[in-house]
């Protein structure tokens, strides 16, 4: 039978879909026979047979990895969309540091995967500083409108939250974004939202990871007609290949690049020039769109929670695991889920199981099931409600949760009510620059429905 060459990825979300790409300058190193960088996860030319057999092993090859290693000299970016990676490389290559760089590439990757992150959703950001060797991080997470209550869910709504704007929280990205350029960041925010401006103005080619997800989504965007004109033109979802444009969510990036100028314009300095592009979005006329609009469809969220919000920088949560300082954002996400699974398996051999292997695997998962119920049980707003940190991230705890793994048998999920379908719902952008001011990280969850992307995307015709 005739054999093909084929290409495979190693990474359904990135990969030969259009993936990520790590962007270094001065690559030391090549990639490996038999392997290419296409985005950020890399992908391996092999040679495959029928269906019914398996390709051969790398070791088999003689191939000690599929995927290359990439090591710059200067300065690098990793991100979940190639575009976003370029635009990000291309800003620390004009002068730019990774401040500077990870706010462009996440407003990119809002226009680029718009169907599972919002360029008005949140941005938890996390920078370390390398000449103090600082850690802090941005708490890009909106809170709830005033009006919102939990006995206004209980007595109107039967205890959960409904489909449909009553799910939206204050946006906290663009705020997060603009903090971190005033505080850490050296260039305007129009240097920074050039290349998302131009992708959502200009389009990019629809890809195939981002089709499905809107075809699978196909009923529910249709619920909204500012939805469905954006992401069902012609009634249909975007096939891959085809240009998609978000002319709305161009023009609010640029209304808020033409506030900053016009404050420039006035005397204003580069601080100045930020306040003015946040306050077009907070206080000005999107404020005002995206008020009128949870109005007219029922909403709680008003020109006054836009206008009093504000983003906390903070020091992160750190823990020391497995020989190693490891820091997260704190309880107000689901950062600290990481550190109390790290702090639990440090008490498991697991070298001694092998990497990969079933014991192994079964750990792991075992351990992320006890660290997400302690998120769900005890994780919030510290603002708001006392979270036992210090004692969920103790050696005792640890020690305690250890013992409830059973090496024989899987332990039941915990009962999910509602639960929504499972999808691809976060992006991610990390930057290394060359004074080592690294890693400057955005990651997104997009609260609600895939609908709130057209909702604020649309606030700015």
């Amino acid at each position: 039978m005739e054999r093909r060459a084929t290409l495979s990825c190693r990474n359904r979300d990135h990969g030969c879909r259009q993936g990520s790409v790590p962007y270094a300058d001065d690559l030391i190193g090549t990639p490996r026979v038999g392997s290419h960088a296409l985005g950020g996860a890399s992908c391996s030319m092999h040679e495959s047979a029928p269906t019914t057999e398996l390709p051969p092993r790398p070791s088999a090859l003689g191939i000690a990895s599929l995927r290359p290693t990439l090591t710059g000299t200067r300065h690098m970016v990793s991100a979940n969309h190639h575009l976003a990676a370029q635009a990000a490389f291309q800003i620390l290559e004009a002068g730019g540091n990774a401040v500077d760089a990870g706010v462009c590439g996440g407003l990119v990757l809002g226009v680029v995967q718009s169907d599972i992150v919002n360029i008005a959703g949140v941005a938890p950001i996390m920078l370390h500083l390398a000449r103090d060797r600082t850690t802090l991080t941005i708490d890009g997470l909106g809170t709830w409108p005033r009006a919102a209550s939990v006995e206004l869910f209980h007595q109107h709504h039967g205890g959960h939250i409904p489909r449909g704007v009553l799910r939206t929280v204050v946006p906290a990205a663009p705020c997060a974004w603009i903090t971190a350029l005033s505080r850490f960041g050296t260039m305007s925010f129009a240097d920074v939202a050039a290349a998302a401006i131009r992708f959502a103005d200009e389009g990019f080619p629809m890809y195939p990871l981002m089709a499905e997800s809107l075809a699978a989504q196909r009923d529910r965007l249709a619920e909204w007609p500012s939805t469905a004109a954006m992401y069902l033109p012609g009634g249909r979802p975007p096939q891959p290949g085809e240009r998609f444009v978000q002319s709305d969510l161009a023009g609010t990036l640029r209304h808020m690049v033409d506030e900053e100028r016009a404050a420039r314009a006035r005397g204003g300095d580069r601080e100045a020039g930020l306040a003015a592009a946040r306050d077009a979005f907070y206080r000005g006329d999107i404020a005002a769109r995206i008020a009128d609009a949870q109005a007219r469809q029922g909403g709680l969220l008003t020109r006054e929670d836009l206008a009093g919000f504000q983003t906390r920088i903070e020091p992160p949560v750190a823990i020391r695991a497995f020989g190693l300082e490891v820091s997260g954002c704190g309880p107000w996400c689901q950062g600290p889920t990481l550190l109390q699974t790290l702090r639990l398996l440090e008490g498991i051999d697991l070298r001694r199981m092998g990497h990969n292997s079933a014991d192994y695997i079964h750990a792991v998962i075992e351990a992320l099931k006890l660290a997400f119920v302690d998120r769900e049980t005890y994780f919030g707003d510290p603002r708001f409600i006392d979270v036992p940190l210090a004692r969920l991230l103790s050696d005792d705890h640890a020690r305690t949760q250890r013992q409830r793994i059973d090496m024989r048998r899987a332990a039941a999920a915990p009962p999910s009510r509602d639960a929504p379908p499972r999808c691809a719902d976060t992006s991610y952008i990390a930057v290394v620059d060359h004074e080592g001011d690294e890693p400057l990280r955005f990651c997104w969850r997009l609260f609600g429905l895939s609908h709130a992307a057209s909702f604020w995307s649309s606030s700015m015709a």
